[in-house]
């Protein structure tokens, strides 16, 4: 049958749609933070905290990658509701250029806020170097991309910056006093007043480096992970809440901390992702979020520092599991944080990520 003028007007109208349906929310993403968003940036590094080897990444598209989880991790979900490409770890410098329009992900397992944080696992990229590494970034490669200031400035300014860190300030550092003296050092109103200050001036950074829209993450319940739930609370406790009473004091100081920056900082807009309670109540709820169960990790893990055991295979039941292994959540877990942060109402504050996108547009 031949093409009439009505046949072409209809296939390029639904070209239009199909273009428009999968075209980028926003410029590109940025990535700050720890395990729970790495992307595989510790696979060449010299350290124990790794995830480069299966049965990490058995449910994700190209397999093993150095992502702490089966399948996606958060980022990962946050890419495809942007409709932007994964991100690969920065640390794999494979047509790094061509990559500089979607983003760069900084985040490195055993990462801190503090740069002593994780080091005595081996390497890592602590906050301080991971904001560096984006500084270089925008000097280099975004200024010859962009040409002008003022193109610059409108990607920056639209692009979306993730932060997701403080988990290992606690849990690898003033948890462990036989490696770290920063529990003898500080009291926990004092250490996490400590935290917030040194995470307030990293994003004081990136707000001066060009970031307008930021998602900021709590610490979330780490007294409920199985690493450390199994060993100090028992079978028949799922958390041990002096550890999360500690964390919560971090998370109360941060939300003063964004709120302060929100108002001083023109033209930006902060959310923070209220991920302690939620996460909390999932573990001790699984059911009401489709989960069968939320004490036991999905792998067959290491009894020194819950990482899956490399080559052992593991449960079936991978999307029943809240815990992939003895710290890090698992895909289908990570999949229903991240939908609430970018469509809900109750896990992000003042907006959700649809809304931040359509925020301050210049």
């Amino acid at each position: 049958m031949a093409t009439t003028p009505l046949h072409l007007s209809f296939l390029l109208l639904c070209l239009s749609f199909l273009i428009k349906s999968q075209a980028k929310h926003v410029p590109a993403l940025y990535i700050f933070g720890d395990s729970l968003v790495d992307s595989g940036n510790n696979n060449e590094q010299k350290t124990l905290a790794k995830a480069d080897y299966a049965p990490y990444g058995i449910d994700y598209v190209v397999g093993t990658t150095g992502r702490f989880t089966n399948g996606f991790t958060i980022a990962d979900y946050f890419s495809e509701s942007l409709n932007l490409q994964q991100l690969p770890p920065f640390l794999d410098h494979t047509n790094i250029i061509e990559r500089s329009s979607a983003g760069y992900n900084f985040a490195s397992a055993s990462a801190g806020i503090l740069p002593e944080t994780g080091t005595t696992a081996g390497k890592n990229l602590n906050l301080r170097m991971q904001v560096g590494f984006f500084r270089r970034i925008v000097s280099t490669i975004l200024k010859s991309r962009f040409k002008t200031p003022g193109r610059m400035s409108r990607h920056l300014s639209r692009s979306i910056f993730l932060v997701s860190i403080g988990s290992n300030d606690y849990a690898v550092n003033y948890l462990v006093p036989q490696f770290y003296n920063s529990s003898r050092m500080y009291n926990p109103e004092q250490f996490a007043q400590l935290l917030v200050n040194e995470l307030g001036n990293h994003l004081q950074e990136m707000y001066g480096l060009g970031g307008r829209k930021f998602v900021v993450f709590e610490v979330g319940p780490i007294g409920c992970l199985p690493a450390i739930a199994l060993k100090r609370a028992g079978p028949k406790t799922p958390c041990v809440e002096e550890i999360n009473d500690a964390v919560s004091i971090f998370n109360a100081k941060l939300a003063l901390k964004i709120n302060q920056l929100s108002s001083t900082l023109r033209n930006s807009t902060f959310v923070l992702v209220k991920n302690f309670n939620f996460m909390h109540d999932m573990v001790k709820n699984p059911s009401r979020y489709g989960f069968k169960d939320s004490r036991n990790p999905c792998c067959i893990v290491s009894e020194v520092n819950g990482a899956c055991i490399p080559d052992k295979t593991p449960c079936n039941d991978r999307d029943g599991h809240v815990f992939w292994d003895a710290v890090h959540p698992s895909s289908a877990a990570n999949r229903i944080i991240a939908n609430e942060i970018f469509n809900g109402t109750s896990l992000s504050t003042p907006m959700n990520v649809r809304k931040l996108i359509n925020a301050h547009k210049l």
